[in-house]
């Protein structure tokens, strides 16, 4: 199985020090043994339930916290980005555009030599992984409106604008602060697209993030969800989706049934002024007509 060791023992972390935490993990987490990620990648069809298990080990390993759940899948999607990333990283750099035996020769710093031709006789250099990467080359050159965040991962500003506290951004934030530059959108097409998206956040607010995306850019069936980065899933995101439009019609509902009952309130209690004003005037034209005293018009003594 894939097994990330810490240089140092359990932690206990609040939501404020988890992100200080979080970002030691890159320099604290070794180079995992390469012949242990093939076999997790083997076992991952067969095993995924174990897998998840020993994921979840992982992170309490590092962190103690009252709320790990959520810790737990930030730190675990965080994880899963630095991987992907380090070995972006060793194809980009010594394999990709040589021989073979060129790619084999150069090996990393780190990485065992048993390891190593793994990684490039059975991964890079696999029909599905040469598939993938021409693919995503090609989808890459399409690209418009591109980010200008470098190698931060937008799982990173949604997490530190708010996201960290159980409140993520808007759409129309992370789309402003992953394509800005010098605190400003630079071309016409990027502009137009955020007063969309800004637009739909304001005018309906009850919808989510993944209806808002897919109004704005289309259906979103790939594992590639427009201004959320690598990683999250539409699935994910539409989880809970009907529950929330449910939730949120329920409490305009409420809020408009409270209002109306606050109105009528309010317009009783001006008739009633109303007619206490009348009645005193009349008891001040006709000083002789009071009506009589009832019993129950005196207060006790």
């Amino acid at each position: 199985m894939l097994e990330i060791r810490f240089s140092q023992g359990l932690r206990t972390t609040n939501k404020t020090s988890l992100a200080h935490e979080k970002e030691s993990l890159h320099s604290d987490i070794p180079i995992s043994p390469i012949d242990q990620v093939k076999q997790f990648a083997q076992t991952a069809e067969t095993s995924s339930c174990a897998i998840e298990m020993d994921k979840k080990a992982v992170v309490k390993d590092k962190f103690d916290s009252d709320d790990m759940n959520s810790h737990r899948d930030h730190v675990l999607g965080w994880m899963k980005e630095l991987w992907n990333k380090w070995r972006g990283q060793l194809h980009e750099k010594y394999v990709k555009g040589k021989p073979i035996q060129e790619a084999l020769k150069n090996m990393p710093k780190g990485v065992e030599k048993k390891q190593w031709e793994w990684l490039v006789k059975e991964h890079f250099t696999s029909k599905d992984f040469q598939s993938r990467s021409n693919r995503n080359t090609i989808n890459r050159a399409k690209l418009k409106m591109l980010h200008h965040i470098s190698s931060k991962p937008i799982r990173e500003i949604i997490y530190q604008k708010g996201g960290k506290d159980g409140n993520p951004p808007d759409l129309a934030t992370i789309f402003y602060e992953t394509r800005k530059k010098n605190n400003t959108l630079v071309d016409s097409e990027t502009i137009e697209k955020h007063a969309q998206i800004q637009e739909l956040v304001e005018s309906e607010p009850s919808l989510s993030s993944i209806e808002i995306v897919e109004k704005c850019f289309g259906p979103q069936s790939r594992s590639h969800v427009f201004g959320f980065g690598g990683g999250v899933k539409a699935r994910d995101l539409k989880g809970g989706t009907s529950s929330k439009a449910e939730l949120l019609a329920e409490l305009r509902s409420t809020q408009k049934e409270n209002q109306y009952l606050k109105d009528c309130m309010s317009n009783f209690q001006n008739e009633m002024k109303e007619l206490k004003q009348l009645k005193e005037f009349f008891l001040a034209q006709h000083p002789n007509n009071r009506p009589p005293i009832q019993e129950n018009d005196y207060s006790d003594p």
